[in-house]
């Protein structure tokens, strides 16, 4: 009896997200092998000591990790700032890539990943978008593939983070790209994916191009607009940065987002999307709540909520390796490529110049935003 192949991750940045993809990758996916972890902090590798297996490879430095540590593919959860340089260098030494999103907070930093990642076509390079992993809005998408909702037009969507009285997101802000781009990217990401009916984003079990295709950029963003404000961090204002953000996005053929951001929640994580069709109308988590439990007593009737994006979406992270996993070892087509998290980075940047400048934004024909 022949044993199945498995896939060898190393884990590039074990911190807080890396540590969950870890964890993952190490016991609930069953055709991936954890044989390595990389970060440069002694404490994250102490973690690694207790939480991971104990045979695996544990480096604090990125090229001899991707040099020693035997992986095949690499999932990398760094910090942003890190993301491009990271992909770039796994690529050349030979590893497929899992990357969290986005490629880079600069839009040509992002553009020169994918013309790097061009050069190894038969290197598999996903950008980890979760919420397309996550089962309600894949359920959307097949009601909309199979015209259940008529025409889709308007995606009004949210992702709401709960309120940290520490503002631990302020010391970071600069170096996000600001909240459109650190935030609402899995928004405009999903947009695309509902209101675009291009081969790029049909579903995993669909045909979709290689990243190596040579057809011109199709023009998809007529214009879009931002505006924001602080309601809880004016020390905010000098990165250029808010804690609430709301966006516009007009696709060229007539689809619009509406996206609301924040970060000063009570209740927890509030992330909902909404899809208007010409037949019907479908809401994901609209109640966010955390389990099916209703609390009854002195202050009345109530549900807890999810408190942080990870509750609301473990299990697509889980799925979003597996599937990954499959891709690499099936030679599948990718679900979502380094292009889709391309261009929904370019609709992230332009939000974040319209709200600064308070102009609109507009796309030229190579689907390119016009940011004088």
């Amino acid at each position: 009896m022949s044993l199945q192949r498995k896939l060898k991750y190393a884990v590039l940045g074990i911190g807080r997200m890396g540590q969950r993809h870890a964890l993952n990758v190490a016991f609930k996916s069953p055709r991936s092998e954890l044989v390595a972890v990389c970060d440069p902090r002694a404490s994250s590798l102490e973690w690694s000591e207790k939480a991971l297996p104990a045979e695996i490879g544990r480096f604090a430095d990125a090229d001899k990790c991707l040099r020693d540590s035997g992986a095949d593919a690499v999932l990398i959860a760094s910090e942003t700032g890190q993301h491009a340089p990271l992909t770039i260098a796994s690529v050349k030494a030979g590893k497929h890539v899992l990357l969290e999103k986005p490629i880079s907070i600069d839009l040509d930093t992002s553009r020169q990943v994918v013309n790097e990642v061009r050069q190894y076509p038969d290197l598999k390079v996903m950008v980890g978008f979760s919420r397309r992993f996550d089962e309600s809005n894949r359920e959307i998408k097949r009601m909309i593939d199979a015209g259940r909702l008529g025409q889709p037009h308007l995606v009004k969507s949210a992702t709401n983070d709960q309120y940290d009285p520490s503002g631990f997101f302020v010391s970071y802000a600069a170096a996000s790209g600001g909240i459109f781009v650190d935030c609402a990217i899995h928004d405009i990401d999903l947009a695309r994916w509902f209101l675009l009916p291009s081969p790029a984003n049909l579903t995993a079990s669909s045909a979709v191009p290689t990243l190596n295709s040579t057809t011109t950029a199709k023009k998809e963003v007529k214009r879009v607009f931002a505006l924001g404000h602080n309601a809880r961090h004016p020390e905010l204002e000098k990165d250029g940065d808010v804690d609430n953000g709301v966006g516009i996005v007009e696709f060229e053929n007539g689809g619009t987002l509406v996206v609301h951001v924040n970060r000063t929640m009570m209740h927890g994580h509030d992330c909902f999307t909404e899809v208007f069709g010409t037949e019907s109308k479908v809401v994901v988590n609209g109640n966010p709540q955390l389990n099916r439990v209703e609390i009854r007593d002195a202050y009345g009737v109530r549900t807890e909520s999810t408190p942080t994006y990870y509750e609301r979406f473990k299990e697509a992270f889980v799925t979003e390796v597996n599937e990954f996993t499959e891709v690499v070892l099936d030679n599948k087509p990718l679900p979502v490529t380094a292009v889709d998290a391309l261009e929904a980075s370019k609709i992230a940047a332009a939000l974040t110049h319209s709200f600064r400048t308070g102009q609109p934004v507009y796309f030229d024909d190579q689907n390119e935003p016009i940011m004088a």
